[in-house]
């Protein structure tokens, strides 16, 4: 009897039964939406922010990069409060902790303000990523029916949209007026979903623990070293696009200014038409075989197109066309990827849904950053164009690791 209290203790009580799916797949994608939606927003408005800060580039760099404490902070605890206290607490609390942090922070003209406001922004974008996918996950468990290659698609569609709205808005509206209005939309938008998709949302623990009880267990974080190191080399090309996609094509092609971001939006395009697409072939190939084509398609054709690219620097518009099908290459590839590892990472974990999302993003997170800086170096002392091949090697070399998939329980 204690040993099945202690079961029951670590996870969570699955939803209330879902008769039909559209009950809950479509306000699950509308929020995911709004989600990537929100959250890009503010990004191509980038330079207005720095301007109102009177900060250098590089100073603007870091105080971007300390946004990763809040989310390393978010990502280490709220799956375990999430098991105390349910998704119905943090989806809304996390969702209004972010669209009105972003709403405000457009505004600060303090560094030091702009910081702590960043660090909060993290640590609620962070929370809600870990809500959503529970719930999305335990949904899916009553379903019996794939759902996070489509939530991650729509979000995928909603940054897209989000970026270029924000373009277009650039010389047209203010930066105060347009950010403001946009959050508050989407918070009262996200809102409303949550209130459709309340009956199902995933309760408490049967099992309530004190918070001291909660915050003991953040220390008993099992890691699965080849697992995650492999899961890093399908996602590390999405991590690398936003980084590096814009500057390649404007310094190293010299493509003009107002097509420089072309290729990340194609990036994203086709790694959003991936993942809303994929469920149609899930049911006639194994998840191995998806992980292999994908890493032949998307790491194979993304380096050929990048190689190509930087033999025909001397011919732009070849160079640039040559880019472009790289990033459609690699944005299709490793679409479906992401979904599959997190979807995998349950099946094998004794952990609740939400305690393996938030593990798996202290992971990729921390290892992620360690290869953004070996990217960094690369660029500095042998070319961006060598640089850029890392992350098309990284995937492609999933085919010959597609043993990480099989079943180990942790």
């Amino acid at each position: 009897m204690n040993v099945q209290t202690s079961r029951l203790s670590r996870v969570m009580v699955r939803p209330k039964k879902i008769e039909n799916l559209e009950d809950i797949e479509r306000p699950l994608l509308t929020i995911f939406f709004l989600f990537g939606f929100s959250v890009m927003s503010w990004i191509p408005r980038f330079p207005e922010v720095k301007a109102n800060l009177g900060v250098t580039n590089g100073d603007f760099g870091i105080l971007l990069s300390m946004g990763g404490a809040g989310s390393l902070l978010a990502l280490f605890t709220v799956g375990h409060f999430v098991n105390q206290f349910g998704t119905k607490k943090f989806l809304p609390l996390s969702s209004a902790g972010f669209c009105l942090t972003i709403a405000a922070i457009v505004h600060v003209q303090n560094a030091w303000v702009f910081l702590i406001l960043n660090i909060a922004i993290g640590c609620f974008i962070s929370a809600f990523h870990i809500s959503i996918n529970a719930q999305s996950l335990a949904a899916q468990a009553e379903l019996q029916k794939l759902l996070l290659p489509k939530t991650a698609g729509t979000w995928t569609s909603g940054a897209l949209c989000s970026i270029l709205l924000s373009s277009f808005l650039v010389t047209h509206v203010g930066l105060g007026l347009h950010i403001g209005i946009l959050q508050i939309l989407c918070l009262i938008a996200i809102y409303l979903q949550i209130f459709k998709i309340s009956p199902h949302l995933v309760t408490p623990s049967v099992a309530r623990e004190s918070i001291r009880v909660t915050l003991n267990k953040v220390r008993k974080f099992r890691v699965d070293l080849f697992f995650a190191i492999v899961m890093l080399c399908a996602i590390q090309m999405e991590f690398s696009m936003a980084d590096w996609a814009t500057i390649y094509a404007r310094e190293n092609l010299g493509s003009e200014p107002q097509y420089a971001a072309l290729p990340y939006l194609v990036f994203l395009g086709f790694m959003s038409l991936g993942r809303l697409n994929v469920h149609r072939i899930t049911d006639r190939h194994s998840e191995v075989k998806l992980l292999k084509l994908g890493a032949l398609l998307g790491g194979g054709g993304y380096c050929v197109g990048v190689t190509v690219s930087h033999l025909l620097r001397e011919s732009p518009g070849l160079a640039y066309t040559a880019f472009l099908l790289s990033l459609a290459f690699s944005g299709l590839g490793s679409s479906f990827m992401a979904p599959i590892f997190i979807n995998k990472a349950q099946e094998r974990s004794s952990e609740s849904y939400a305690v393996v999302i938030g593990q798996l993003g202290v992971l990729n997170n921390s290892m992620a950053f360690v290869v953004k800086a070996i990217i960094a170096g690369v660029a500095e002392f042998a070319g961006l164009h060598v640089a850029l091949l890392i992350p098309g090697v990284m995937l492609f070399i999933i085919v010959f690791l597609s043993k990480a998939l099989e079943d180990q329980k942790t």
